[in-house]
């Protein structure tokens, strides 16, 4: 009789390594359910508060809505027990000076806006008022929609501001034919921050002395603004000395043809200044009034 020989070695090398997995595993659960469990222990232990949370994405310099924001139930912590809002009706209309995201503790430090129910801040969230800071103003423009980027521009949006004037020449140096009475535009004031928006009033933030200039360019009546938006990463300055356009600069520049009278001008202006004496006008139907 064969007695028939098997190697049992290898199956209990599986053995022991699925015995392994299944110890490994099990500890993980055991660590897991231990972890929770402490968790919820220590929570159980934290005091309660009820706070403002974002609902769905807010964007940065947009006013808080009340349907952006909700009131929630959260243990509060150290880490997050400084600065909370608590009061829904404190923080609609307040602006946020970074983008809140859905689900996100609103803090006031997030908020740009200096009071409730405020519309916009001058101040950025990381300036103060210093003795030698800059003198901030936030200063209304008036540019119709076709002159702003067909009216799609919104707050929080940086712009460059073009300024069209009526340059007057004096008699006399008009006279010597170098110079003549023409519309001048040219980019003025880059970089500037869009702080609100109402129909075609626009609110921007510049300095003092440039305000003063926005208001005296308004009060003459002889200057209108332009907007161009710029890219939000895109904070270079732009060298414009050498910038700045006249109708006869962009006619030379592009080779523009200059219109000419039709026909040759003596011939008209004889027919017109000495018509025949042979001609007997014809006299004109008379109006009758609509019945």
């Amino acid at each position: 009789m064969e007695i028939e020989y098997s190697d049992d070695r290898r199956r209990g090398k599986w053995l022991v390594i699925v015995g392994v997995v299944l110890a490994i595993v099990a500890g993980v659960a055991a660590f897991f359910l231990i972890s929770q469990a402490q968790m919820q222990a220590g929570q159980a232990d934290l005091p309660m508060a009820r706070v403002v949370v974002a609902v769905k994405t807010i964007t940065a310099r947009t006013p808080i809505a009340a349907a952006d924001v909700t009131s929630k139930d959260v243990p509060l912590d150290p880490a997050n027990a400084t600065g909370l809002a608590t009061d829904v009706d404190a923080v609609v209309g307040r602006v946020p000076a970074v983008t809140i995201l859905q689900g996100q503790i609103l803090t006031t430090n997030m908020l740009a806006s200096t009071t409730e129910g405020g519309r916009f801040s001058i101040l950025r969230p990381e300036e103060t008022i210093a003795p030698d800071s800059e003198a901030w103003r936030a200063v209304s423009i008036t540019v119709s929609d076709d002159l702003a980027v067909g009216g799609m521009l919104t707050s929080g949006q940086t712009v460059d501001v073009f300024v069209t004037a009526v340059v007057s020449v004096p008699p006399e140096l008009a006279e010597s034919g170098k110079y003549v009475s023409e519309r001048s535009t040219k980019v003025t004031y880059q970089n500037t921050l869009i702080l609100a928006r109402e129909d075609a009033f626009y609110v921007i933030r510049v300095a003092l002395p440039i305000a003063e200039e926005i208001a005296h360019l308004q009060a003459s009546g002889t200057a209108t603004f332009s907007l161009a938006l710029r890219p939000d990463e895109d904070l270079r300055a732009v060298d414009a000395t050498n910038l700045g356009e006249t109708t006869n600069k962009i006619i030379t520049k592009y080779g523009l043809p200059i219109p000419e009278p039709v026909g040759e001008p003596r011939t008209l202006t004889r027919a017109i200044a000495a018509p025949s004496p042979t001609l007997t006008p014809t006299p004109a139907p008379s109006a009758t009034p609509a019945p």
